[in-house]
């Protein structure tokens, strides 16, 4: 609480010009918390000696997991260069240890507020913090003033200041009773005016206060940071008796889960309206109850509610919050993450089976205590620093296979219904150091770090749900941000994976052959007819298998790559809802048709599938007398006839050759034999079209649609890429670059030995015609938006958007190995052997390290524009 012998009464204002200051309250908020553990983090440092050497020489202390923390703090922020030899302060660093005074003496103030206690920050301020703040404020202003300013240094003394201020006016019933240093120092910032008035800036900033409270209630940790570096102290991440404020943690916790409710909120939807839905709903690591209390808000005592959380704390907060929601009969257990055993024996003592619930949980598999794994099975890239229970540092790999075991525990417990996470992700250093004010990245990691808790990439995280038998259903993934090189929080529901999925409707095969047990409402599933497209017999699938292994790992119909899926994801999520809707105006007998455009070896269609059945459509058609087909169409290649082969035996799965009997294209009408369709997705296709084709091609699917009728589509090769992003193609075009840098050299001999070979094999002769089929695989310039939706005009109204999603540098190289790929865009090289070396060596010596160093670049790979749109038939 704040405490000083002058007060004014602070009051709210809108005599100001309006001006929204949200982004910028958001932006400075980040900050802030990554100024708090910064300045923190030097005032350590400093105490021990190492603030001239920084943290990469230890000076006689023990290696423990806690200097790895630092470390990456430091590296986050773009002040440190741990991989330099020797490990060093960056120029930025430099320049920010400038103002070191400034730097540690805020670092000494916040480490004032240690205390644990309930009442720490009911408890008015002694004299001696208030003249320590009084000074700080005094030192801030000194600082204002002067010529140089850097702003991550002024998040560290703003927030130092704040954090204390804005914590202690919460908990002082408002606080509109100011001292005048804290009044001084808020009307410095723009937050209060001459005659103390809140201005709308000052508002804004108050909207964000939750942030105050996570930083703040980790300030006991922060203030020990020197004991716990030199070895003297080790964090018990089930002890909140000294080193976090747990009230307040709760408080903050809960209100920066709570933005991400909203986005899991189509899941439920989704399983109480078409699935089965579960009888009880478990929030593990529950909080104050505010998801349960959101659920209750929009399915109300449909199903039963159970909270559980390991802290007493927490659970008082939720039953106090769950009875004002009015929620009936719900139940608090203590818990951990960790054990679903114990969780399972709690539940029968109250008469329910672990399996018939639906358990959630946000930002909680990454708090687990740590028990380890078999290392030898995960590949190791996570980035993080984490720490043992014995204080020691842990490896990605042991991190990693402790998460694939945590997975492996679950997994006999959500075969029914999945579970549906919420989960924070850590950002490797040299991503999170270029995207400062958009994350709070080096608060969080360290946070995290030194309560011994192991958050990982979004990538390596999917990795491991992978290994443990799950898999996400992407069209119900939500990930923030959507459009930049990293994936700070994820929302996803994981259900237990089946090595084909699919199975469960694939009754027969197209000869008649009885296999699975038959859907219900089969005889509304209009069977092929004797013009439907199939491969010649005996054709070579390579090809379509080079790239449908591209698309899912091994094979494996239940394990879409993660670079494809969530654009996928995006464009079943609006087919279904435009099959949805259509069924709801449909008529006993209609039929309703999806047409799956440029269908390739079957991915879209795929994935639409997975959904149909798991939303029940085919029983649910059949209760309404409705039918249901999917037509896939394209060229006749080896990745249409491996989508056959994949499909061929689902009941509503037809095929179409886009080729005429004549050689000749076909129109969609005429491909569908007169029959209109209500939907078409065109999924990965139309940045392959030039301006004419895309023209033609949007006329054709006009013709085929109904009115109303919905196109859905996504390509990965659509320009304009932004700045944090580049095209599908782009990395193939500069393989290309390279390639014809290399055969025009003027001395062949300088080449690497890779490229040396290939340049002295390649014909001369073959240069202008394997130009052109290289520029027929991979458009030279690639195609824009806007062309598309000119195309699409004339025809349809609708909107156009863009996501960004991650390309994993090894998946980049698969993509130019699909033999078709490759012979087409590197045709001077006959040799597929010498062709694969010269793509192996550009790939991995000269594109990959270009790309990952550009603000693209992710911990992995690099970040991939995808254009969306979803328009309707005129």
């Amino acid at each position: 609480m704040l405490s000083g012998t002058t007060t004014s009464t602070c009051r709210s204002t809108d005599s100001e010009a309006p001006t929204d200051h949200q982004a910028d309250a958001r932006r400075r908020n980040f900050l802030y918390q990554d100024g708090v553990v910064v300045s923190s983090v030097l005032r350590a440092l400093d105490s021990l000696g190492l603030l001239d050497t920084g943290p990469g020489q230890q000076c006689g202390l023990p290696e423990t997991g806690y200097l790895g923390v630092v470390r990456r703090c430091l590296a986050s922020v773009g002040w440190f260069d741990g991989d330099a030899e020797p490990a060093t302060w960056t120029p930025s660093g430099r320049a920010a240890l400038r103002h070191r005074d400034h730097l540690v003496a805020a670092g000494r103030l916040l480490a004032r507020f240690a205390g644990s206690a309930p009442d720490a920050w009911t408890t008015p301020w002694d004299a001696e913090t208030s003249d320590a703040f009084s000074a700080a404020v005094g030192r801030f202003e000194e600082w204002h003033a002067g010529v140089e300013q850097d702003e991550l240094v002024g998040a560290c003394l703003e927030g130092a200041l704040l954090v204390p201020v804005m914590l202690s006016l919460r908990a002082d019933e408002g606080g509109d009773r100011l001292p005048r240093d804290v009044e001084r120092f808020l009307a410095l910032l723009g937050w209060v005016d001459a005659e103390c008035r809140w201005t709308r800036k000052g508002r804004a900033f108050r909207e964000f206060g939750d942030h105050f409270g996570l930083a703040g209630s980790y300030l006991p940790l922060l203030a020990r940071l020197e004991e716990l570096l030199r070895g003297e102290l080790v964090v018990n991440p089930g002890d909140d008796a000294w080193h976090g404020e747990r009230e307040l943690h709760v408080w903050a916790g809960s209100a920066a889960r709570r933005r991400y409710f909203a986005d899991a909120d189509p899941i439920f939807r989704e399983m109480f309206a078409y699935g089965r839905p579960p009888a009880f709903i478990a929030d593990m690591g529950c909080g104050d109850g505010s998801w349960l209390v959101h659920l209750h808000a929009m399915l109300g005592d449909s199903v039963r509610y159970v909270g559980i959380d390991a802290g007493p704390v927490a659970l008082d907060a939720a039953r106090r919050n769950l009875r004002a929601a009015g929620v009936r009969d719900p139940l608090l257990l203590p818990g951990d993450v960790g054990s679903p055993q114990e969780l399972r024996a709690r539940l029968a003592e109250h008469g329910l089976s672990i399996e018939d619930g639906l358990h959630i949980r946000s930002f909680a598999d990454h708090g687990r205590v740590y028990r380890g794994g078999s290392p030898s099975d995960v590949p190791g890239t996570a980035s993080g620093a984490y720490v043992a229970p014995d204080g020691t540092p842990l490896s990605a790999a042991e991190v990693e296979a402790d998460l694939v075991a945590h997975l492996e525990r679950w997994k006999p417990y959500i075969g029914k219904h999945g579970m549906v996470l919420v989960e924070a992700h850590s950002v490797p250093p040299h991503v999170a150091s270029q995207h400062l004010g958009t994350l709070h990245a080096a608060a969080f990691d360290v946070y995290r770090g030194l309560a011994h808790q192991y958050p990982v990439e979004y990538s390596t995280f999917m990795t491991c749900c992978r290994r443990a038998g799950l898999t996400a259903s992407s069209h119900v993934e939500r990930r923030h941000p959507a459009t930049r090189p990293f994936v700070a929080v994820s929302v996803n529901r994981l259900v237990c994976a089946q090595p084909n999925p699919l199975e469960v409707i694939q009754r027969r095969d197209r000869d008649g052959r009885p296999g699975a047990p038959a859907v219900a409402g089969q005889d509304l599933v209009t069977t092929a007819r004797a013009s439907d497209w199939r491969p010649e017999p005996g054709s070579d699938l390579d090809d379509g298998r080079g790239l449908h292994e591209l698309l899912y790992f091994d094979g494996d119909l239940s394990q879409p790559r993660r670079w494809s899926a969530g654009a996928t994801g995006v464009v079943v999520r609006e087919v279904m809802a435009a099959i949805n809707a259509r069924a709801e105006r449909a008529r006993r007998g209609d039929v309703i048709r999806v047409l799956d455009y440029g269908a390739g070896t079957g991915l879209a269609s795929i994935e639409l599938s997975k959904v149909c059945i798991a939303q029940d459509l085919p029983e649910r058609l059949a209760g309404l007398g409705i039918g249901f087909e999917l037509h896939l169409v394209d060229l006749p290649t080896g990745w249409f006839a491996q989508g056959y082969e994949l499909l061929k035996d689902v009941p509503w799965a037809r095929f179409h050759s886009l080729r005429g009997e004549d050689g000749q294209f076909r129109g969609l009408l005429d491909v569908m034999a007169g029959d209109h369709v209500d939907v078409v997705m065109a999924n990965m296709v139309f940045h392959l079209l030039r301006e004419g084709p895309m023209r033609h091609a949007a006329a054709s699917i006009a013709d085929v649609l109904a009115p109303g009728g919905r196109l859905v589509f996504n390509a990965p090769d659509l320009g304009p890429a932004t700045r944090n992003s580049v095209l599908f193609h782009d990395p193939n075009r500069l393989l290309r670059k390279h390639w014809l840098n290399a055969l025009d050299a003027a001395d062949p001999s300088d080449c690497p030995a890779p490229l040396r070979v290939a340049v002295a094999r390649a014909r001369s002769s073959e240069r202008v015609n394997a130009q052109k089929r290289a520029d027929r695989r991979i458009l030279p310039t690639p195609q824009s938006i806007e062309g598309v939706v000119a195309a699409l005009e004339p025809f349809m109204t609708g909107t156009s958007f863009g996501q960004t999603f991650e390309l994993l540098a090894e998946e980049n190289l698969a993509t130019a190995l699909v033999p078709s790929n490759q012979a087409e865009y590197l045709a001077e090289i006959t040799d597929r052997t010498t062709r694969e070396e010269v793509i192996r060596f550009i790939m991995r010596e000269r594109v990959f390290p270009q790309l990952s160093k550009g603000p693209a670049g992710t911990g992995l790979g690099y970040n991939i524009e995808w254009k969306f749109g979803v328009f309707e038939r005129l």
